[in-house]
């Protein structure tokens, strides 16, 4: 055999072998979720068995209002002595022994009931900005201390917020107040609402549930209170004396972890899933592979639903003239050209920066808005009331407003009512971008569309500078 038929042989035999290696990690991959689904299948079904007899997947808050205002109205009346609970002081007391003396802002060696005590929800600054909950603990013949909540569990922090607050608290209280800032995600406030450089005394980080440590916040650990909020409500329900009190605060508790936590599965379906990894090193590293290669999936999967959607965006705005629809996407958490944006020529013309229409995330494919942004450094158009011109013409609508990510500042957005995650929704996204339509494609179009149709007016008449 001469040289180049030898070559030719061994190049189709490697050939052959990486075939049949793909084919084996295919039918690897393929048994590996075939005999995960029945013992995921069994979990559930045991599950759904234990609903019936325990309902353990209902909670009540699921019924009620769970956005910033309706968590801190639950949140400030446990707080407060004379709230509808009437179990009196010993819910804040056993907050103060949580926090400790060393951080607790009156004074120690007086008991909360000793002190007149005034809980006030939506308290107003000098500054024109709102606390979610302020705890007023006043003695007679000696200065006032203060305990406020800054709830975030899902919007964006507005610009200054927190160096603005702590400026508001120093003023009324000296160093006799504890700022809690109490996020979703359990980190530090954004430097949008608090910038470098700005003194945190009388700052304190504290999450909804037991979270990791995010790598950009082990430099803060002196911020962080030593437990979470559903440590507290954990607490509170065993010092409890009534019984539906109990069950309201396991359920309060429950909705933290389930919302707060990033729990997707029952405990039975964890320890399922949990011991089929374990079962046999071909398991382990069928899950490794998985693991690895789902931001991957995730991200092209989303990045071309995407371009559907836009296309689609784009045919249901035809009658808006020289409109311009972009799309795209990486899975960065608060990038500002991931997702949907859209805007004018003119926009471009009359602002630079140019106000730009979008659907975006705040975390990796989760948690998605409409909304309108620019950069943060375009304060001429600002000063011109585009900001106060969304807000007013579309505040009634429910909106959380404010808020930063990446360099771009949010003039205006709301967070999408239904669909949020889109992690749990890949294999209809895929699907979807095969037919090149769906039930999800006119559910975002929609939101889209109608959020542009309502803003476009409002950009043309500022940037116009219209009467």
């Amino acid at each position: 055999m001469n040289g180049a038929g030898y070559v030719s042989n061994r190049l189709a035999q490697l050939s052959e072998r990486f075939a049949s290696a793909r084919q084996s990690d295919r039918d690897r991959y393929g048994r590996f979720f075939t005999a995960l689904g029945a013992r995921m299948e069994g979990a559930r079904a045991a599950d759904r068995e234990l609903d019936r007899l325990r309902a353990r997947r209902f909670n009540a808050l699921d019924y009620l209002r769970k956005d910033e205002l309706g968590l801190s109205r639950i949140i400030a009346d446990l707080l407060d002595p004379d709230g509808s609970h009437g179990q009196g002081v010993c819910f804040l007391e056993r907050f103060r022994s949580l926090v400790g003396p060393n951080r607790w802002p009156a004074d120690g060696a007086v008991r909360c009931e000793d002190f007149d005590i005034k809980v006030v929800r939506e308290r107003k600054t000098d500054g024109g900005g709102f606390l979610d909950i302020s705890v007023e603990l006043r003695l007679p013949g000696r200065g006032s201390a203060c305990v406020v909540f800054e709830n975030k569990p899902f919007a964006a922090d507005g610009k200054n917020q927190i160096a603005d607050y702590l400026k508001f608290l120093r003023c009324y209280y000296g160093t006799r107040f504890l700022l809690i800032y109490l996020s979703g995600h359990g980190g530090m406030p954004s430097e949008f609402a608090l910038p470098k450089g700005v003194c945190t005394d009388g700052l304190a980080i504290m999450p909804f549930c037991p979270r990791e440590t995010a790598g950009d916040d082990k430099g803060n650990l002196a911020l962080r209170l030593s437990f979470s909020l559903s440590d507290w409500l954990r607490e509170c329900r065993q010092i409890c004396e009534a019984e539906r009190l109990r069950w309201f605060l396991r359920e309060f508790e429950t909705f933290c972890h389930n919302t707060f936590g990033g729990i997707m599965m029952t405990m039975i379906e964890q320890k399922e899933l949990k011991n089929f990894i374990l079962e046999s090193d071909d398991n382990v590293l069928t899950a490794i592979a998985v693991v690895e290669s789902w931001p991957t999936i995730r991200n092209e999967v989303v990045r071309q639903f995407l371009g559907v959607l836009r296309d689609r965006i784009d045919a249901n705005l035809d009658t808006v003239d020289d409109i311009h629809v972009c799309s795209g996407f990486d899975g960065v958490k608060f990038k500002k050209k991931n997702g949907i944006w859209a805007f004018r020529k003119e926009w471009n013309e009359a602002s630079s920066p140019v106000p730009l229409i979008c659907l975006n995330h705040e975390q990796e494919a989760k948690k998605w808005y409409v909304g309108v942004y620019m950069d943060s450094e375009a304060k001429e158009v600002k000063d011109r009331g585009l900001e106060e011109r969304l807000r007013g013409s579309l505040g009634q609508n429910k909106l959380s407003l404010g808020g930063k990510f990446d360099d771009a500042a949010l003039l205006w957005y709301r967070y999408l009512e239904e669909h949020q995650d889109w992690s749990t929704l890949l294999a209809r996204l895929h699907k979807e971008v095969e037919d090149q339509k769906g039930e999800l494609t006119d559910y975002f179009s929609r939101q889209f569309v109608e959020t542009a149709k309502l803003v476009i007016p409002i950009i043309d008449k500022v940037l116009g500078n219209f009467d």
